[in-house]
């Protein structure tokens, strides 16, 4: 083994720092009020809107790091209008998309992914650019990913634990549009999650664009100088995209990457189980039997009836529900307008794979919540599904107010 290929949990508390974000478990607050700057020490979490404590971060590089990201993906020329903003020193891109895992092998050439013929696991994966990427990062951690050629990938601490893989393992990815054949790609190293944006497999650009990661999905920039006017700068400059744009600072969102308002998708499949599909009629897809049968369940909650979810969600789901009902508010969830739980699809842009898919969100009272409009949610029913666990899409970049998705256990 390449000790210098392996960054070693002991390394990640420093790692973190150079993308503004320590490895943090937990899901992070929604965008806050206003700019502002880092906390410069480590201390009490600070309260958040959502009553999920926000975690503090500490003192952040001289350079500091921001993260930019669109829904979907990133307007063309976004990176040029960034650097041109008088404060920011350097900019970088980084692309996103899906994989297919047909299978897997260890260093010593054993099988350890092994799905049915015809599925393949989904694995979220990025493509970063060599030569600006690694000068976000701490000195010790640019080797790994300077030196990555096509053909190599860096997983997250978190993949690498799902995969049961380190350094020396190969992926064998299923043919896809882009690459009907297929390829191996070998594992060059296991970095902190938060190197990586939480994603699973970490490719440069070139070899990102071999598999068919072609989507710019939010970019990292550094900056010196006054935040609050160098964000109102950013601001200015991104307003003629035509679209929302969210910054994130170090301390705010636990991981950079685009769509922080939810868990990883590694951790997803840590809290959830991961599963292996193939392509179904329509816009679905069928999902592994044995997966679903060891990790979905129907029952009868309060207000709502029967639902079909995953026995992780059931207990805070029946929870916000009975909560509601004793606290005379069931009038607040139409059961008529439930539109359920699981739901084995991608999300509707086609970029990830929706949380539905695991059986971990519900979507409720949709007749007055349309997707990209204001939501008509009660507060009270926001605040219960928030205190049982659940992130609300109603504070979404592009606003989903009948959603809500579990992220963590109810607060004590």
């Amino acid at each position: 083994m390449n000790p210098g290929r392996w960054l070693r949990p002991g390394v990640a508390a420093v790692v973190g720092l150079a993308v503004g974000a320590a490895a943090m478990l937990a899901l992070q607050a929604p965008d806050p009020p206003g700019s502002r700057p880092a906390p410069a020490t480590s201390g009490a979490p600070e309260p958040t809107g959502t009553g999920v404590p926000a975690r503090t971060s500490v003192r952040a590089p001289a350079d500091r790091v921001l993260l930019v990201w669109t829904p979907g993906r990133l307007p063309a020329g976004l990176a040029g209008r960034v650097r041109r903003v008088r404060g920011v020193r350097a900019v970088t891109v980084v692309r996103g998309g899906l994989l297919g895992l047909a299978g897997s092998v260890n260093a010593d050439g054993r099988p350890v992914d092994r799905p049915r013929a015809g599925t393949s696991i989904p694995v979220e994966a990025v493509g970063f650019d060599p030569a600006t990427y690694p000068a976000l990062l701490p000195a010790a951690a640019r080797a790994a990913f300077a030196g990555l050629r096509p053909g190599e990938a860096l997983l997250g601490a978190t993949s690498a634990r799902l995969r049961r893989l380190g350094p020396g393992g190969r992926l064998r990815l299923a043919p896809g549009p882009a690459d009907g054949r297929g390829r191996w790609l070998t594992v060059a190293g296991v970095v902190d999650d938060a190197l990586v944006g939480a994603a699973e497999v970490a490719l440069s650009t070139t070899g990102a664009r071999t598999v068919g990661i072609t989507t710019d999905r939010y970019l990292l920039l550094t900056w010196r100088g006054d935040r609050a006017a160098v964000t109102a700068r950013l601001r200015r400059a991104l307003a003629g995209t035509g679209r929302p744009v969210r910054l994130r600072g170090p301390g705010e969102t636990p991981f950079f990457r685009a769509g922080d308002a939810v868990l990883p998708q590694a951790m997803i499949k840590e809290r959830f189980g991961e599963f292996a599909w193939r392509k179904g009629p329509g816009d679905g897809y069928v999902q592994d039997p044995a997966w679903q049968a060891a990790n979905l369940a129907t029952a009868r909650v309060p207000i709502l009836g029967r639902v079909r979810c995953n026995r992780a969600l059931l207990p805070a789901l029946a929870g916000a529900m009975g909560e509601l009902r004793q606290r005379g508010l069931a009038r607040l969830v139409d059961p008529r307008a439930y539109a359920g739980c699981w739901n084995p699809r991608l999300t509707r842009g086609g970029s990830g794979v929706s949380r539905h898919a695991w059986g971990a969100a519900v979507d409720l009272n949709v007749a007055g919540n349309p997707t990209g409009l204001a939501s008509a949610q009660d507060p009270r029913l926001v605040e219960t599904m928030e205190r049982w666990g659940f992130t609300w899409g109603g504070r979404w970049l592009v606003p989903d107010p009948a959603h809500f998705e579990w992220v963590r256990p109810p607060a004590d």
